[in-house]
């Protein structure tokens, strides 16, 4: 059994930029951080988690608190269903990823698992946004830790428990992000990115050896899982 790990936010999901601004909004009125984005490139974990915790020593010097962690978390997922009321185009896939996930993966051979830096309950109202069908889908999420290592590791932890395997035969992660390369790189996992344009040579330039514009080309994406290399340095 093969075993392809999706992200979500710029991998299936068009979300990247409505999640930025219900976090930087949820922030500002659950504890008064504004101003936060300037802190996003030195923070070293790209996770919901990851990014509350260095805000948070950044600015107050500790760790945030489960409580102000969960105050920030059900702000955040008010204020993406609030933004789902006022325009579903926030909320669209990557042209051609519900078919692929819902569908096509499995009849195709492939297990799925979803690995994001999202915590779960934002995540599970993206994907229900964009009508991708997670229930049942073992995954790992920001509360998995704050990095993206620790996120992927559990999402293929749960897989073997679920798929009742071992080992599998291949696993292939998926993302559109640098931080994606680099995880897959340090796990010694296969890579496929998801961008176009100036993003598309981002991830080369990170090491990603096949990417792909969306999954419209369903036998070109599913011919990369397969050819998919551990990203090079």
């Amino acid at each position: 059994m093969k075993l392809v790990i999706f992200d979500i936010d710029g991998t299936l999901t068009q979300t990247n930029r409505v999640d930025e601004i219900c976090f930087l909004r949820a922030l500002a009125e659950t504890h008064g951080i504004v101003n936060a984005s300037p802190h996003w490139e030195t923070c070293p974990h790209v996770s919901d988690s990851g990014m509350t915790q260095h805000l948070f020593q950044r600015l107050f010097g500790r760790d945030a608190r489960d409580d102000e962690s969960h105050a920030i978390k059900n702000r955040l997922v008010d204020l993406l269903e609030e933004h789902h009321r006022i325009d579903q185009s926030f909320f669209a896939e990557i042209p051609g990823a519900a078919e692929t996930f819902n569908q096509r993966a499995q009849s195709r051979g492939w297990a799925r698992a979803i690995a994001t830096g999202c915590w779960q309950p934002s995540a599970e109202m993206k994907l229900r946004a964009a009508s991708i069908n997670c229930e049942g889908v073992p995954a790992g999420f920001a509360e998995d830790g704050v990095a993206r290592e620790a996120i992927v590791s559990a999402a293929i932890a749960r897989s073997r428990v679920s798929y009742r395997r071992e080992t599998f035969d291949r696993i292939v992660s998926v993302g559109d992000g640098v931080w994606d390369v680099r995880t897959a790189a340090r796990l010694g996992l296969a890579f496929v990115g998801v961008g176009s344009g100036s993003r598309a040579g981002t991830l080369r330039e990170a090491g990603a050896k096949h990417v792909i514009s969306d999954f419209e080309d369903v036998d070109r994406f599913f011919a990369s899982l397969e050819e998919a290399e551990i990203p090079a340095p």
